[in-house]
């Protein structure tokens, strides 16, 4: 009956639309129909558009990383600032890298690789002031990524006058998503609004997605999904891990990709141990062979945003709720790592909203969101406590590169002296908004 009842109704309602005559199919009426219209972009034009600028405003938090002197700040979707700390008590704004559709980046021998919505590009940093694009290097359709990023907001169709809400299908032969317009087309509709689409069901539609010898490297926050092993770049692209070996000119080639059967979200490495943080658990990949990762093992937990550091003998993990991360749990987890075999969830304490963390000794640096900068005591790793908090506006990630720890904040980067833990003494709160050259 369950079967019979639906089809029924299915044969009933076209019988009705048949007696009824063409008059419903005929009843059209022309109208103003608005569309959100794509705007799309090819990889070589998005190229041409990469330039290196003086210093910008600094106003959202985005991943960091540190490399010699330098820190080296993304702006999400629209660049890199590269802040000169050869001075940590007197930082400088130096310059932007201009690079649309960034959100990761790392640093391998004077070369930095980032992301360009999907592409892969290099620019050659040895001469940090006057950074050079390899535009021969640039590597084509490597990462998933928001075709949606910079979707109109409802409020700009007060400024238009139409009867219906249309949207255009995207086309992603014709290139990359940069950015969208509002439309206006005079359609014929029937009397339902057939060619219409609500807001409520574009709302849904938005939410349909953030060698040899040894190597210098970037030092990242373990928010990141860039991250060097050996001469392999190692990057998170939704659910793969996609490995570019790094020639000895530097060029980045494919080499292989691994599903982790989940949304993947961050790397760390200890040793020969990859740790990969998901958004429903952490993966652990033993990485001696860097050119070829093996899989070990897993532990799972409630869907949410996790990154992941770890110690020779726990691994720690925050779990973040809110609208991107599909729960309200804020905690921290310590994962018991010894036997990779069996893992064990050994401790746990309540956050706020938790982002990115560091271990230092037997203490966690914690970045909490609105709630600041908080020091763990992990002494007792079945028994977390807190035992400091730094307010600031907004933590992000911290990189630590002892005895200095380096802390993202919303419009500011601080730095503290961490050598006497617990305690975090300030170096410099850098507002890049202020500081510009």
């Amino acid at each position: 009956m369950k079967i019979i009842a639906p089809i029924f109704y299915i044969v009933i309602v076209a019988i009705s639309f048949i007696f009824s005559g063409c008059e419903l199919i005929n009843d059209t009426e022309m109208a103003d129909v608005a569309y959100f219209k794509p705007i799309y972009s090819s990889v070589d034009e998005l190229t041409m558009d990469i330039s290196i600028e003086p210093p910008l405003d600094y106003a959202k938090s985005g991943k960091v990383i540190t490399y010699g002197d330098y820190v080296f700040i993304n702006s999400p979707n629209k660049g890199i600032h590269i802040v000169d700390n050869s001075d940590p008590g007197n930082p400088i704004n130096k310059s932007f890298i201009s690079l649309p559709g960034n959100l990761d980046m790392a640093i391998m021998d004077d070369h930095l690789y980032a992301d360009m919505f999907s592409a892969l590009v290099v620019v050659d940093i040895s001469n940090i002031d006057e950074p050079i694009l390899l535009e021969d290097y640039t590597v084509e359709d490597v990462f998933y990524f928001d075709q949606y990023w910079n979707y109109p907001s409802w409020e700009e169709l007060e400024n238009y006058e139409y009867d219906h809400i249309g949207y255009e299908v995207l086309d992603l032969s014709q290139g990359i998503v940069l950015d969208w317009e509002i439309v206006i087309r005079q359609e014929e509709v029937n009397s339902y609004g057939r060619w219409g689409t609500d807001i409520a069901t574009l709302e849904s539609d938005e939410m349909l997605i953030d060698g040899v010898g040894s190597v210098n490297i970037s030092t990242a926050g373990s928010m990141t999904r860039f991250l060097p092993i050996d001469r392999f770049l190692y990057t998170i692209s939704f659910n793969e891990l996609v490995l570019f070996e790094v020639t000895s000119s530097h060029q980045p080639l494919r080499w292989g990709k691994l599903d982790t059967e989940t949304w993947a979200e961050t790397l760390f490495r200890l040793n020969d141990i990859l740790y990969v943080g998901s958004i429903n658990g952490m993966l652990m990949y033993d990485v001696t062979d860097s050119g070829n990762p093996s899989y070990i093992n897993r532990i799972e937990h409630f869907r949410s945003c996790d990154p992941v550091v770890a110690d020779e003998e726990f691994a720690y993990v925050t779990l973040r709720g809110g609208t991107n991360c599909w729960t309200d749990l804020n905690e921290l987890q310590i994962i018991d790592i010894q036997d990779p075999q069996n893992l064990s969830v050994v401790g746990r304490h309540i956050l706020f909203n938790p982002h990115g963390l560091a271990v230092v000794g037997d203490y966690l640096i914690v970045c909490d969101g609105t709630a600041g900068v908080k020091v763990v005591d992990v002494t007792d790793r079945t028994s977390p406590s807190i035992i400091s908090t730094y307010p600031i506006d907004f933590a992000y990630d911290v990189v630590v590169s002892y005895p200095t720890a380096l802390v993202i904040g919303e419009q500011v980067m601080y730095q503290y002296d961490i050598s006497n833990l617990p305690e975090l003494v300030k170096i410099s709160e850098f507002d890049i908004l202020e500081n510009i050259n």
